[in-house]
């Protein structure tokens, strides 16, 4: 499974230490699942209840399964700990997610063309 390490610019502070060393790994259909199930409320409308998925936790539920560690918060992380990430940091976190996929999928598309 590939992995990519990224700096962050402002990194996520824990106690008194600054960790600003990310490792992240390509997601899997598992990770993806459970960021789906985490990401429904059940809420009531006229109609009765209803179960609905917010599309922004489902990408940030899966990205925090994605990071392996920050410095040495080993992964993978709370949602609480990726809200204490700056937004500039965490756009950086979610680009790389998508180097990570974009990557995967052209190694997918390049099979059996040889």
């Amino acid at each position: 499974m590939a992995t990519v390490k990224v700096t962050l610019k402002q990194g996520l502070t824990v106690g008194e230490a600054r960790h600003i060393e990310a490792e992240l790994r390509e997601a899997t259909a598992g990770d993806m699942i459970e960021a789906c199930l985490e990401a429904e409320r059940l809420v009531e409308t006229s109609e009765g209840p209803q179960l609905v998925s917010s599309p922004t936790l489902v990408g940030l539920h899966t990205l925090r399964r994605q990071i392996l560690r920050i410095g040495d918060c080993q992964g993978p992380l709370t949602l609480a700990e990726l809200k204490k990430l700056t937004t500039g940091d965490l756009s950086l976190l979610q680009e790389k997610a998508l180097d990570l996929e974009a990557a995967s999928l052209q190694g997918v598309a390049s099979r059996g063309r040889d």
